[in-house]
């Protein structure tokens, strides 16, 4: 600015208006030296202001995102139910609200069911094909049904494609120990390490790793089983008990009843079991189909002759592997149909043209029936 004086007025000598320029040059430099401080504490104080603020946006976000899941959660969770019963025990669901009405169906350890309706006393539910009352002092809901299912049922990873390698440890160069297809699903271990990326998996009794991003997570929640199925399933085991009798009877003394047990009822029972782990689900042509591919691979003569042998034969039947199959089998939990199934696929009644093979899915050569394949 004062330089800038000088030139205008043209009236000041070179030399003083050297002298001036030189000492109004020193002074701006001081100007600007303290300028430089100010303007340096100003950025200083702007650059902590902004990266707080950065780190606020970040954390109001996190939070924003864990309410986001915690909302989500609360609404999965919002009319569904589990009963609290051990898994020696059941609770009746009754046709009406009232301990003297019909009983519809039961309610196992690890079951849960849809809100319908909540009661005082009494709540409306529907779980599988059963809708009927329970005693509201064997239930809990909510969050607090959610806490409980973590507490008390297993959580599956499912695979959601086919070809999933199940491996030795959390590296793709690890050994492959299993393969599983889409809808398979192995326990997940609980408390095996977390690892970014890896999912650690119970299979063949030994702890093993899938990729995160090929599974999904779920907890293992049972459905309600009706009266019909558990009067199906009486029955069956009463028929299948008529018949051990009777060949223990026509065999004479060198047989066992054992051994009549164990080539009739008990095989009926696991192929019924089997056929409920595999195609539950499905329609019951896909349930038929699941007994056929076992009857047709004990009569081929390249796989075991026995039914348990087909079913138990290492690195076939994923729910034999995994444990699924006992669970089914050790709750009795295994519909009418399924048994059906199973009586008529011992029948030889066969409708999948001889196929020994069988996975999820409706794209590929072979036999779609439901959403599996037979070939």
């Amino acid at each position: 600015m004062k330089f800038r004086k000088v030139i205008e007025s043209g009236i000041i000598t070179a030399a003083l208006a050297v002298s001036s320029v030189t000492t109004a040059v020193s002074a701006s430099a001081a100007e600007v030296d303290n300028t430089t401080g100010v303007i340096g504490n100003v950025l200083d104080r702007a650059s902590q202001t902004a990266s707080t603020g950065i780190q606020s946006v970040q954390i109001t976000h996190q939070n924003a995102q864990a309410a986001a899941a915690a909302a989500a959660q609360a609404a999965e969770w919002a009319n569904k139910m589990l009963v609290t019963v051990d898994e020696n025990s059941s609770l009746n669901i009754r046709k009406e609200a009232s301990q003297d009405a019909e009983v519809v169906g039961k309610f196992y350890h690890g079951s849960g069911a849809e809100v319908l309706e909540v009661g005082a006393e009494w709540t409306k539910v529907k779980s599988g094909d059963v809708e009927g009352y329970v005693s509201n002092a064997y239930c809990v809901f909510g969050e607090d049904a959610r806490a409980y299912a973590e507490a008390n049922c297993e959580t599956q990873a499912t695979a959601n494609a086919d070809g999933i390698r199940v491996r030795e440890s959390y590296s793709t160069d690890a050994k492959i120990l299993d393969v599983i297809d889409a809808g398979e699903s192995l326990k997940v271990n609980t408390d095996a390490e977390s690892v970014d990326g890896w999912v650690s998996v119970e299979c063949n009794g030994v702890t093993a790793y899938v990729a995160a991003d090929y599974v999904e997570l779920g907890l293992d929640i049972d459905d309600a089983v009706s009266m019909e199925e558990i009067r199906a399933r009486e029955a069956a085991k009463a028929q299948q008990a008529a018949a051990a009798a009777a060949q223990s009877g026509s065999t004479g003394s060198k047989a066992s009843a054992s051994e009549a047990v164990s080539a009739s009822a008990s095989d009926t029972q696991l192929l019924a079991a089997i056929i409920q782990c595999e195609a539950g689900g499905e329609p019951y042509a896909g349930q038929l189909a699941v007994g056929a591919v076992v009857m047709n691979r004990v009569k081929s003569g390249s796989f075991p002759n026995s039914i348990s042998g087909v079913i138990y034969q290492s690195g076939q039947f994923t729910p034999a592997r995994s444990g699924k199959l006992a669970r089914v089998l050790s709750s009795g939990k295994i519909s009418s149909s399924c048994y059906q199934a199973a009586a008529e696929a011992l029948a030889g009644a066969d409708n999948t043209g001889g196929a020994k093979y069988f996975h999820a899915g409706t794209s590929g050569s072979g036999l779609v029936i439901g959403s599996q394949i037979f070939y």
